[in-house]
C-alpha cells in the first residue's frame, strides 16, 4: 500500500487530522493488520472510556497518480473520523507496503467489481457497541418494494408516535452514511446497513420520495435478512406493520398467460404469496411476513427464474426451446399450446383525456411573493387496441389481446396515429412542457399537449370535440378540467311580486333539461374579477369572445359575448348596489321594472327569453316602454292647455298610474306649473285626493302658486305656510288640498310635516336640493307621500351628481348609492367622456323625465336674437389685470403643487373672482392697487346702451351676480338719469319691483342673478342683458327666460357683455362645455362633457393678448 502524509492532508480537515495523531501518539491502535488482497488496512482503534471501533482504510492511485481512499469506521461518523487517521498513522509508521504496482500498471476494474470489493470490506466490520438510537424518537425505517426489473429498499426517518405506529416520514439517502457528520440518532446496526445500501445499486432514475437502492442475488438475500432482523422493514410503506422473518415455504415453476397473450415463468409459492421476490433464492412477502422459497432449484437460477420478463406469443417457442437445451435436468413445465392470429389493418380508438393539473409556483415566482399555485390545462393522446391503452411515445409495434383461448397480434396503425396526431397539431396545440408551470407537471404529464390561450380551449371543446366524438373518438373530461362545457338550452327570467314596493327577478338557462339559475353563477364571475375591474373586462370583451359562466358542479356555460354583454352591465350595476337574496334573486325597487326591457333587448329579444310570473310587473314595463295614453282636461280646471301641456298632463297621470316618481324638466315658461296644477285637478275629481298635497317651492314663487291655483283650479283648498303666524294653520293641514311651504322653511318645520302623509309631494325649482347633504334635501327625503314629483327647468346645472340628487328623492336606489353612480356614471362621462355610458344614463332616466324646449313646442314665441358684446380693456384697468394676474397664478401653482388640483379648489375660485372682479370694474376688488383704477370698460359701454335702449322703448332686464356692482350701475343711472328698480337677496318686499317693473313705471330692472333668476315672469321686457359671465349656461339661461317665456309678444334681444382676452372670454368656452355635458344626459344623440384639466386651467389665466 503506498501511502504520503500528504494524502492525509488532503482527506481530513486540520482538527481530525490533529486528534487522529494525538491518538495514534497514545498508542490507540489497539490492533493493525493488512488484509488478504494487501491493499486494506484493518484495525481497532480506542475510543472513549472503554468503547472499540472497527476501522477499515484501502488507497487506490489512477494513472496520473492521484489517490482515492476508500474507509469506514464503526463509530457514529461512520468513517473520514480520527480513527481512521490514526490507522492510516499506524500505517505509515509500520513501513508496511504491499508492493503494489505502481501507477499506471494496475489493471482497470469494472464499476461490479468495485462495488463487490467495498461489499467485502464492509462485511469484515463486526457491530460493536451499545445501540445509540436509545432516547431518540426518529428511526430509520426501510420500505421494500418490487416490480418487474428489481427489488428495491427506500429508507426513510420517521417520529414513533405515543399511540404507535409512525408520523410521515421524510426521505433519508443511504450515501449520507459516507459522508462527514451524519446524524446522531442512527443505531450502530443501521449505520453498517446503511453502508451496504449505499455501496448497492441503485435504480436508474430517483423518485420524488427519495433513493432507492437494489437488492439481488445472494448477498441482497443475506441483506434483506439482517433488514427484517431491525424490526423496522415495512412493505412499500410505513402504515402497515413491520415484516417477520417468515418460514421457508416451498414453490414451483409454472407458466402464466395475461390477457394479452403473453406469457411468462412464475414461481408459486404454498400456500400462495401476495408476491415473489427475485433474490437468491427468491423470497415470498405475504402479509406481515417475508422469507425464503424452497423451489429445488440453483438459488441463483431460481432467481433467474422469479425474474421472468413477459413473452410474446412469437418469443415463447423459441425460449423454450433456449431452456430446453441449456437446462436439461431441470424440471421446468411446458409452455401452454397458443393459437395466433396476426391482425395488420387494425384500426385503434383514439382517446383524448382532458385536465387541469394545478402545480407549485415557481421558485422564482415564490421569491416574489407569488405563492398561489398555477393551473396547468392539458390534453393526453392514447390509442385503444383492444384491451390496450397505448400513449403515442410506447415503443410497442404490435400488441397482443387474448380472445377465448386464441391470441390476436394486432400491428401497430403507425400512419393512422400520425393522423391523429397532426390533427392536433392544426388545432393549435403545443407540448405543454413549453406553457408556464408545464416543467413542473408529474413526469407521466409531460409528452402531453396544451393551448397557449384559454380561448382556444373554449374553441376546442366547443367546436372540435363534437366533431371529435362522431368520428369515433373517445373524448374524457377528467373531473377539475377548467373548461368542461355544457350546451345552453332555453333562457327564462323569473319574477317574484312579493312585495308591494319591490320585486324579485331570477335569470336563468336549462342545461341538460335542468333549471339553473344564472343569477349566483353571473355574480360569482364579476365578484371574482380585480375591484373596480368590472367594468373595464365588460368592455374589453371583442364581439366574437365567449363569456364562460362558471355552474355548480365544475362546469361551464359558454355564451356568447355580444349575447350577455347587456345582461352583464345590468347585473353589474345591480350588484354593486343590490345583491343576491337566499333565493339567488336581485330583490329591487320597483322602479327598477324598466330594466326588464334591457335584460330581455340583450338575450335576444322575447322569442329567446321565456317569463315565468310577474304578469303585472311585465305589465308596468309594457306601459313604461309605450309611454302615456291621451287624457281628457279634468273637469273644473279653468284653462285651455296647449298641446305639450296636454300631454304632460297625460305623462304626469302616467307616472301616478305607475307609481314612479318622474321630473318635469321642461324649459322656462313652458307652464310646468299649470301642467302641475292640472295634474292636481284630475286627481281631485277622481277622488284620489284623500290626503293633502304638499308643494314646497322658493320663497319668490309661493305667491304664484296660490294665484294660479285660484285662478285655473278653483276647487282645490289652498293652504300657504309662510311667517311666524304659519304654526296656527298646521293644524288644518289635513283639511286642504294643497299645502304650500318653502325649502327656507323645511327645516323648522320638519317635524310637522313628517307627521303628515302626503299624496303627492312637488317640488318646484327641485335643483334646490341639488346638494343632498343640503337640509332641505335631507328633510324632504324623510318625508311620507305617496307619490313625488320633481319640476325644474335645469335639472342638472354643473355636475351629474345633481341629476342623482332628484332621483335619489324620487326613487331611492334606481341610481344607486352616490358612491355606485359616482363610479358607474359620473366619473366616466364627466372625466373621461364616455358616450356609450353618457346614452346608457340618458336611456335609463328617459322614461321618468319629461323635458320639452321652447325651440320644440313653443313655436308661437317671438323671436330670440342673442348678441355677443366684446369689451377691450385698456389703460388701468388693463394694467391692473395683468398685475393680478401674474400674482394668482404663481399663488395657484404653488397651491396645486402642494395640495394637487383636487384639494386646490378653494383657491382656484378665489383667484378667478379677483380677476373677473378686475374685468367687471377694479372698484369690486378689495386691493389698495385696485382704487388708482377707476375706469371701468364694460360699465362705460353699457351706460352707452341704456340710454339708447330706453330711447327705442326697450324694457331692459340687466342681471349680474355681483350685488357691489348693480350698486355701482345704481349709482351710474342716477348720473344720467334714468328711472330703474332693483331686486336682490336683501329686497324684503319682492312683489313691488316686479309690479313696478310690469306695469312701466320704471324701463330698467336691476337684477341679481342669485336673487331673480329663477321664479319671476317679467314678460314686459323685450331686452336682457348679462353684465358678467357665469360659469354654468343654465343659470343664465333661466335668467333670460324670465322675459322669452310664455305670454310674451315681442321680439326679445339677450345681449352677453365679455371683456375680451381675459378670464370672462375662457369663460364662454367653458360655458360651451357644459352645454355638451347636460345635453348629452338630457337630449338623445348628444355626446358626454368633458372634464376641466391641467391644460384649461392654465388657459384662464392666460396673459392679455
Amino acid at each position: 500500500m503506498q501511502l504520503r502524509m500528504d494524502d492525509l492532508r488532503a482527506w481530513f480537515d486540520p482538527f481530525t487530522l490533529e486528534r487522529g495523531r494525538a491518538l495514534q501518539r497514545t498508542h490507540g491502535v489497539l490492533d493493525f493488520s493488512l488484509g488478504s488482497d494487501g491493499q486494506t488496512a484493518i484495525g481497532e482503534v480506542r475510543g472513549q472510556v472503554e468503547e472499540r471501533y472497527r476501522a477499515f482504510a484501502r488507497i487506490e492511485r489512477d494513472h496520473d497518480g492521484q489517490a482515492t481512499l476508500h474507509d469506514g469506521c464503526s463509530c457514529y461518523l461512520g468513517g473520514r473520523c480520527k480513527h481512521v487517521v490514526a490507522l492510516l498513522l499506524q500505517l505509515l509508521a509500520s513501513g508496511t507496503d504491499s508492493r503494489a504496482p505502481a501507477a499506471g500498471g494496475a489493471p482497470s476494474r469494472s464499476a461490479a467489481v468495485e462495488g463487490w470489493l467495498r461489499k467485502l470490506g464492509v462485511a469484515t466490520l463486526p457491530v460493536l457497541g451499545v445501540d445509540t438510537e436509545a432516547g431518540f424518537a426518529e428511526h430509520v425505517l426501510y420500505l421494500l418494494d418490487h416490480d418487474e426489473q428489481a427489488v428495491t429498499v427506500r429508507s426513510v426517518v420517521a417520529r414513533r408516535l405515543k399511540k404507535g405506529g409512525y408520523g410521515r416520514p421524510r426521505a433519508y439517502d443511504p450515501r449520507t452514511v459516507l459522508q462527514y457528520g451524519q446524524a446522531a440518532f442512527l443505531a450502530a446496526q443501521d449505520r453498517v446497513l446503511l453502508r451496504e445500501l449505499a455501496l448497492a445499486g441503485d435504480v436508474d432514475a430517483e423518485p420524488a420520495s427519495g433513493p432507492v437502492r437494489v437488492l439481488a442475488g445472494e448477498s441482497g438475500s443475506a441483506l434483506l435478512e439482517r433488514l427484517l432482523a431491525t424490526g423496522r422493514c415495512h412493505w412499500r410503506n410505513e402504515a402497515g406493520a413491520a415484516l417477520a422473518l417468515g418460514e421457508v415455504r416451498p414453490a414451483e415453476p409454472r407458466w402464466s398467460v395475461d390477457d394479452h397473450g403473453q406469457s411468462r415463468l412464475v414461481l408459486v409459492a404454498t400456500p400462495p404469496a401476495a408476491a415473489v421476490l427475485a433474490l437468491a433464492p427468491p423470497w415470498y412477502v405475504d402479509a406481515a411476513a417475508c422469507g425464503p422459497l424452497d423451489t429445488g432449484l440453483e438459488p441463483r437460477l431460481a432467481e433467474a427464474l422469479a425474474a421472468s420478463p413477459l413473452l410474446a406469443p412469437e418469443e415463447l417457442g423459441p425460449v423454450w426451446d433456449w431452456l430446453a437445451r441449456h437446462l436439461p435436468g431441470q424440471r421446468l413445465p411446458s409452455p401452454p399450446a397458443l393459437d395466433v392470429e396476426r391482425v395488420d389493418d387494425y384500426r385503434p380508438q383514439p382517446r383524448l383525456t382532458l385536465y387541469t393539473c394545478e402545480v407549485a409556483a415557481a421558485p422564482a415566482a415564490v421569491g416574489r411573493g407569488l405563492r398561489a399555485p398555477l393551473q396547468v390545462d392539458g390534453l393526453r393522446l392514447e390509442f385503444v387496441y383492444g384491451d390496450n391503452v397505448l400513449g403515442r411515445d410506447d415503443p410497442a409495434t404490435v400488441i397482443s389481446q387474448r380472445e377465448a383461448g386464441k391470441v390476436r397480434r394486432l400491428v401497430r396503425a403507425g400512419a393512422f396515429e400520425h393522423d391523429c396526431l397532426a390533427r392536433l397539431e392544426r388545432a393549435d396545440f403545443v407540448p405543454v412542457r413549453d406553457l408556464p408551470g408545464g416543467e413542473r407537471l408529474p413526469r407521466e404529464c409531460r409528452r402531453d399537449f396544451g393551448q397557449r390561450q384559454s380561448d382556444a380551449w373554449v374553441d376546442f371543446v366547443m367546436d372540435e370535440v363534437p366533431q371529435l366524438r362522431a368520428e369515433g373518438w373517445d373524448v374524457r373530461i377528467e373531473p377539475g378540467f377548467r373548461f368542461h362545457l355544457v350546451e345552453a338550452g332555453e333562457w327564462y327570467a323569473e319574477l317574484d311580486e312579493g312585495g308591494q314596493d319591490w320585486f324579485g327577478l331570477a335569470l336563468g338557462v336549462e342545461v341538460d333539461g335542468q333549471p339553473v339559475n344564472l343569477l349566483p353563477c353571473l355574480v360569482e364571475l364579476i365578484a371574482a374579477l380585480p375591484g373596480g375591474s368590472a367594468r373595464g373586462w365588460l368592455e374589453g370583451l371583442g364581439a366574437t369572445r365567449k363569456v364562460m359562466v362558471p355552474l355548480p358542479g365544475g362546469r361551464l356555460l359558454p355564451v356568447p359575448a355580444e349575447r350577455i354583454r347587456g345582461v352583464l352591465a345590468v347585473l353589474i350595476e345591480l350588484y354593486d348596489s343590490e345583491g343576491l337574496n337566499l333565493r339567488g334573486e336581485f330583490v329591487l325597487p320597483r322602479s327598477q321594472v324598466s330594466r326588464l326591457d334591457e335584460l330581455e333587448a340583450a338575450l335576444g329579444g322575447p322569442r329567446r327569453l321565456v317569463w315565468r310570473g310577474g304578469e303585472r310587473l311585465r305589465a308596468l314595463a309594457a306601459r313604461l316602454r309605450s309611454g302615456p295614453q291621451p287624457v281628457a282636461l279634468p273637469e273644473g280646471f279653468h284653462a285651455q292647455l296647449r298641446p305639450y301641456q296636454q300631454e304632460g298632463l297625460a305623462w304626469l297621470q302616467f307616472l301616478r298610474e305607475a307609481g314612479v316618481g318622474g321630473v318635469l324638466a321642461d324649459d322656462m315658461g313652458l307652464g310646468k306649473t299649470v301642467q302641475a296644477l292640472a295634474h292636481l285637478q284630475a286627481e281631485k275629481r277622481a277622488g284620489r285626493l284623500d290626503l293633502p298635497c304638499l308643494i314646497v317651492s322658493p320663497t319668490s314663487l309661493l305667491a304664484n302658486w296660490r294665484d294660479e291655483a285660484a285662478r285655473f283650479a278653483p276647487e282645490l283648498r289652498v293652504l300657504g305656510l309662510r311667517g311666524p303666524e304659519r304654526a296656527a294653520d298646521f293644524a288644518r293641514i289635513g283639511a286642504h288640498d294643497l299645502v304650500l311651504t318653502t325649502y327656507a322653511l323645511l327645516p323648522r318645520d320638519r317635524e310637522v310635516l313628517a307627521a303628515q302623509r302626503w299624496h303627492l309631494l312637488i317640488l318646484d325649482e327641485a335643483q334646490a336640493i341639488k346638494n343632498p347633504l343640503a337640509q332641505a334635501g335631507i328633510v324632504v327625503r324623510g318625508l311620507d307621500a305617496r307619490h313625488r314629483l320633481c319640476l325644474t327647468g335645469t335639472p342638472m346645472e354643473n355636475h351629474l351628481g345633481e341629476l342623482w340628487s332628484l332621483f335619489d328623492f324620487l326613487m331611492p336606489g334606481f341610481l344607486g348609492d352616490a358612491r355606485q353612480f359616482q363610479r358607474l356614471f359620473r366619473k366616466p362621462i364627466e372625466n373621461h367622456g364616455d358616450a356609450e355610458r353618457c346614452e346608457r344614463l340618458r336611456r335609463r332616466v328617459a322614461p321618468f323625465m319629461l323635458r320639452r324646449t321652447k325651440d320644440q313646442v313653443a313655436l308661437d314665441l317671438p323671436p330670440k336674437t342673442e348678441v355677443d358684446l366684446a369689451v377691450e380693456l385698456a389703460g388701468p384697468q388693463r394694467d391692473l389685470y395683468e398685475s393680478i394676474r401674474l400674482a394668482l397664478q404663481a399663488r395657484v401653482r404653488a397651491e396645486i403643487a402642494a395640495k394637487g388640483l383636487a384639494r386646490s379648489h378653494i383657491v382656484i375660485l378665489d383667484a378667478l373672482l379677483k380677476l373677473r372682479q378686475v374685468c367687471c370694474d377694479p372698484r369690486l376688488v378689495k386691493l389698495e392697487t385696485a382704487r388708482q383704477a377707476k375706469v371701468s370698460a364694460k360699465l362705460d359701454m353699457l351706460m352707452e346702451m341704456l340710454p339708447e335702449l330706453v330711447e327705442e322703448g326697450r324694457r331692459i332686464l340687466v342681471f349680474s351676480q355681483f350685488t357691489t356692482m348693480l350698486g355701482l350701475i345704481e349709482k351710474a343711472l342716477d348720473k344720467v338719469p334714468l328711472r330703474y328698480v332693483k331686486l336682490t337677496g336683501s329686497t324684503e318686499d319682492r312683489e313691488a319691483p316686479v309690479r313696478s317693473f310690469q306695469a312701466g313705471e320704471a324701463p330698467i330692472f336691476l337684477i341679481s342673478l342669485k336673487a331673480g333668476g329663477t321664479g319671476l315672469n317679467l314678460t314686459a321686457a323685450d331686452t336682457v342683458i348679462h353684465y358678467d359671465p357665469w360659469w354654468n349656461p343654465a343659470v343664465e339661461d333661466q335668467a333670460t327666460d324670465r322675459a322669452h317665456r310664455i305670454g310674451q309678444d315681442k321680439p326679445v334681444f339677450v345681449y352677453r357683455l365679455f371683456t375680451e382676452g381675459t378670464v370672462e372670454e375662457k369663460i364662454r368656452a367653458l360655458q360651451a362645455r357644459k352645454r355638451l355635458l347636460v345635453d348629452g344626459v338630457l337630449r338623445e344623440g348628444h355626446g358626454a362633457g368633458v372634464p376641466w384639466t391641467d391644460a384649461e386651467l392654465e388657459d384662464l389665466f392666460a396673459p392679455l393678448a
